[in-house]
């Protein structure tokens, strides 16, 4: 027979999200890398430039397989990217100027 004295076995969870909502994990204020957003924006522009140029490339593969939308999808991410660039130097420069704080959004 069991010994009655036995503790039973904890039944605390021990997975990272029910640490954190006992207040065991802490978070660590870390700042973003990039606050503006230009230079990750002006990257997806030129990754979508770059593979423009490479389906161009494999135009007539494309169209045998009838996947020449594709060529369309990364003319979209480009001009899309130029949407974002301006609207992250509108934003950055409301920001440098004191009209908004930077965590907003």
């Amino acid at each position: 027979m069991a010994d009655q004295n036995e503790t039973p076995a904890s039944k605390k969870r021990t997975d990272p999200t029910s640490q954190l909502a006992r207040g065991e994990l802490v978070h660590a204020e870390v700042k973003p890398l990039d606050l503006s957003g230009i230079p990750s924006v002006i990257t997806g522009i030129v990754a979508w430039a770059i593979a423009f140029v490479v389906l161009l490339i494999f135009r007539d593969d494309l169209k045998k397989n009838g996947t020449e939308w594709w060529l369309w999808v990364t003319v979209a991410g480009f001009g899309l990217g130029w949407i974002g660039l301006a609207y992250c130097r509108r934003r950055w420069a409301a920001i440098q100027a004191g009209h908004r704080p930077p965590t907003e959004d």
